[in-house]
């Protein structure tokens, strides 16, 4: 088994976090997120359109998480979204975008996100 993946989370994401998800079942999803490994992201599909190409998606319950693998959004996708505090020294970690209801999910079309140091 290979060493999960470190996880940093940005401000929307926390946000959208403490708002929608009740507060029982926050520490079991981040738990579960914290452990995605590096063989494990082929089970996220990449999203497609022009503006979601980057993100990939992870369904729990009624709830859409979108996350970049930074090595990927980098040397793939060329930077289309600006992470501040981006290192490209550092891009073995993934980064939790948002967290939304599947209906709204997919209307994200930020493309500049800043981190949450927490």
């Amino acid at each position: 088994m290979t060493e999960p993946l470190p996880v940093r989370r940005t401000l929307t994401f926390q946000h959208d976090l403490m708002n929608l998800i009740p507060k029982k079942n926050r520490k079991n999803l981040i738990l579960d997120l914290e452990h995605i490994s590096k063989e494990d992201l082929s089970r996220f599909y990449n999203l497609k359109g022009p503006t979601l190409c980057h993100f990939r998606s992870h369904r729990r319950g009624d709830f859409r998480i979108l996350f970049v693998y930074c090595f990927q959004c980098i040397h793939e996708f060329n930077k289309p979204i600006t992470c501040i505090g981006c290192d490209e020294n550092d891009l073995e970690k993934l980064v939790l975008i948002s967290i939304d209801h599947r209906s709204n999910a997919y209307r994200n079309n930020r493309t500049e996100f800043t981190l949450w140091e927490g």
